[in-house]
Protein backbone atom coordinates (compact mmCIF):
# COMPACT_ATOMS: atom_id res chain seq x y z
CA UNK A 1 0.00 0.00 0.00
CA UNK A 2 1.37 3.54 -1.03
CA UNK A 3 0.72 6.28 1.33
CA UNK A 4 -0.60 9.94 -0.31
CA UNK A 5 3.21 10.89 1.04
CA UNK A 6 4.97 8.04 -0.78
CA UNK A 7 2.44 8.86 -3.76
CA UNK A 8 4.06 12.75 -3.66
CA UNK A 9 7.43 12.15 -3.64
CA UNK A 10 6.83 9.45 -6.39
CA UNK A 11 4.92 11.90 -8.58
CA UNK A 12 7.60 14.42 -7.72
CA UNK A 13 10.15 12.21 -9.76
CA UNK A 14 7.58 12.49 -12.99
CA UNK A 15 8.16 15.06 -15.77
CA UNK A 16 4.61 15.66 -16.02
CA UNK A 17 3.51 17.29 -19.34
CA UNK A 18 0.26 17.22 -21.21
CA UNK A 19 -1.93 14.08 -21.51
CA UNK A 20 -0.85 13.32 -24.76
CA UNK A 21 3.02 13.20 -24.11
CA UNK A 22 5.05 10.57 -22.27
CA UNK A 23 5.80 11.13 -18.74
CA UNK A 24 9.49 10.72 -18.36
CA UNK A 25 10.62 8.87 -15.02
CA UNK A 26 13.64 12.00 -13.55
CA UNK A 27 14.93 9.28 -11.12
CA UNK A 28 16.99 6.05 -10.86
CA UNK A 29 16.84 3.82 -14.17
CA UNK A 30 17.38 0.59 -14.90
CA UNK A 31 19.58 -0.41 -17.90
CA UNK A 32 16.65 -0.49 -20.06
CA UNK A 33 15.47 2.94 -19.26
CA UNK A 34 12.71 1.63 -17.15
CA UNK A 35 12.19 3.76 -14.13
CA UNK A 36 13.66 2.21 -10.66
CA UNK A 37 12.01 3.40 -7.43
CA UNK A 38 12.33 2.08 -4.04
CA UNK A 39 8.80 1.95 -1.85
CA UNK A 40 8.02 0.34 1.35
CA UNK A 41 12.24 -1.41 1.14
CA UNK A 42 10.97 -2.91 -1.99
CA UNK A 43 12.63 -1.65 -5.36
CA UNK A 44 9.46 -1.62 -8.13
CA UNK A 45 9.47 -0.48 -11.77
CA UNK A 46 8.27 3.32 -11.96
CA UNK A 47 5.17 3.01 -14.74
CA UNK A 48 3.69 -0.12 -12.51
CA UNK A 49 3.32 2.39 -9.56
CA UNK A 50 2.12 5.23 -11.73
CA UNK A 51 -0.47 2.37 -13.04
CA UNK A 52 -1.58 1.49 -9.81
CA UNK A 53 -1.60 5.38 -8.48
CA UNK A 54 -3.96 6.05 -11.18
CA UNK A 55 -6.05 3.13 -11.62
CA UNK A 56 -5.89 -0.04 -9.14
CA UNK A 57 -3.79 -3.24 -8.44
CA UNK A 58 -2.30 -5.04 -11.09
CA UNK A 59 -3.80 -8.44 -11.12
CA UNK A 60 -1.57 -11.94 -10.97
CA UNK A 61 -0.51 -12.68 -14.16
CA UNK A 62 -0.55 -9.12 -15.87
CA UNK A 63 1.75 -6.83 -16.90
CA UNK A 64 1.60 -3.19 -17.49
CA UNK A 65 2.66 -2.28 -20.78
CA UNK A 66 3.58 0.90 -22.75
CA UNK A 67 1.58 2.09 -25.65
CA UNK A 68 4.42 4.97 -26.68
CA UNK A 69 7.07 2.17 -26.41
CA UNK A 70 8.95 5.07 -23.83
CA UNK A 71 10.37 2.62 -20.60
CA UNK A 72 10.54 5.61 -18.41
CA UNK A 73 6.88 6.86 -19.58
CA UNK A 74 4.94 7.12 -16.54
CA UNK A 75 2.25 8.76 -17.76
CA UNK A 76 -0.83 6.74 -17.38
CA UNK A 77 -2.63 7.73 -20.17
CA UNK A 78 0.61 5.75 -22.08
CA UNK A 79 0.13 2.51 -19.76
CA UNK A 80 -2.24 -0.46 -20.49
CA UNK A 81 -2.57 -3.97 -18.68
CA UNK A 82 -1.54 -7.05 -20.58
CA UNK A 83 0.03 -10.61 -20.84
CA UNK A 84 2.99 -11.75 -22.28
CA UNK A 85 1.26 -13.21 -25.06
CA UNK A 86 -0.66 -9.29 -26.30
CA UNK A 87 2.68 -7.23 -25.22
CA UNK A 88 4.59 -9.79 -27.52
CA UNK A 89 1.83 -9.03 -30.42
CA UNK A 90 2.05 -5.49 -29.54
CA UNK A 91 5.51 -5.72 -30.37
CA UNK A 92 4.69 -7.59 -33.87
CA UNK A 93 2.16 -5.57 -34.88
CA UNK A 94 4.36 -2.03 -34.07
CA UNK A 95 7.30 -3.42 -36.02
CA UNK A 96 10.07 -3.91 -33.30
CA UNK A 97 10.31 -7.52 -33.65
CA UNK A 98 12.64 -7.55 -36.56
CA UNK A 99 16.06 -9.08 -36.38
CA UNK A 100 18.20 -7.46 -34.89
CA UNK A 101 21.71 -6.43 -36.63
CA UNK A 102 23.74 -7.85 -33.58
CA UNK A 103 21.78 -10.92 -32.76
CA UNK A 104 23.47 -14.34 -32.94
CA UNK A 105 21.33 -16.02 -36.10
CA UNK A 106 22.35 -18.39 -38.08
CA UNK A 107 26.07 -18.44 -39.46
CA UNK A 108 26.56 -15.41 -36.46
CA UNK A 109 25.63 -18.31 -34.31
CA UNK A 110 29.13 -19.39 -32.61
CA UNK A 111 26.99 -22.75 -31.98
CA UNK A 112 26.07 -23.21 -35.42
CA UNK A 113 27.25 -26.31 -37.95
CA UNK A 114 25.79 -25.19 -41.38
CA UNK A 115 25.40 -21.86 -43.43
CA UNK A 116 22.73 -20.14 -45.09
CA UNK A 117 23.92 -21.94 -48.43
CA UNK A 118 24.18 -25.24 -46.60
CA UNK A 119 20.15 -24.62 -45.57
CA UNK A 120 19.09 -23.27 -49.10
CA UNK A 121 20.70 -26.90 -50.36
CA UNK A 122 18.62 -28.57 -47.42
CA UNK A 123 15.35 -27.19 -48.46
CA UNK A 124 15.72 -27.66 -52.22
CA UNK A 125 16.59 -31.15 -51.54
CA UNK A 126 14.02 -31.98 -49.25
CA UNK A 127 11.78 -30.41 -51.53
CA UNK A 128 12.16 -32.16 -54.61
CA UNK A 129 11.48 -35.57 -52.99
CA UNK A 130 15.17 -37.02 -53.56
CA UNK A 131 16.79 -37.22 -49.61
CA UNK A 132 15.01 -37.90 -46.39
CA UNK A 133 15.50 -36.13 -43.40
CA UNK A 134 17.67 -38.71 -42.65
CA UNK A 135 19.57 -38.49 -45.45
CA UNK A 136 20.22 -35.06 -45.07
CA UNK A 137 20.99 -35.15 -41.31
CA UNK A 138 23.92 -37.50 -41.84
CA UNK A 139 24.70 -36.16 -45.37
CA UNK A 140 25.37 -32.37 -43.09
CA UNK A 141 26.23 -33.54 -39.81
CA UNK A 142 23.37 -32.78 -37.89
CA UNK A 143 20.39 -34.58 -36.38
CA UNK A 144 17.04 -35.25 -38.02
CA UNK A 145 15.39 -32.54 -35.68
CA UNK A 146 17.47 -30.41 -36.92
CA UNK A 147 16.47 -30.99 -40.51
CA UNK A 148 12.65 -31.08 -39.32
CA UNK A 149 13.34 -27.58 -37.86
CA UNK A 150 14.95 -26.24 -41.04
CA UNK A 151 12.65 -27.34 -43.51
CA UNK A 152 9.43 -26.01 -41.29
CA UNK A 153 11.40 -22.70 -40.97
CA UNK A 154 11.51 -23.20 -37.19
CA UNK A 155 14.98 -22.35 -37.20
CA UNK A 156 16.65 -20.28 -40.38
CA UNK A 157 13.52 -18.10 -41.06
CA UNK A 158 15.95 -15.45 -42.70
CA UNK A 159 17.39 -17.67 -45.20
Amino acid sequence: MITKEQAGFFWAKVDVKTPGECWEWTAAKKPKGYGNVRINKKYLLAHRVAWELANFPIPDGFMVCHSCDNPSCCNPGHLFLGNARSNFTDMVRKGRAELRKNKAIGERNVNSKLNSDQVSEIRDMYSSGENTQHQLAQKYGVSQPTIGCIIRRQTWRHV
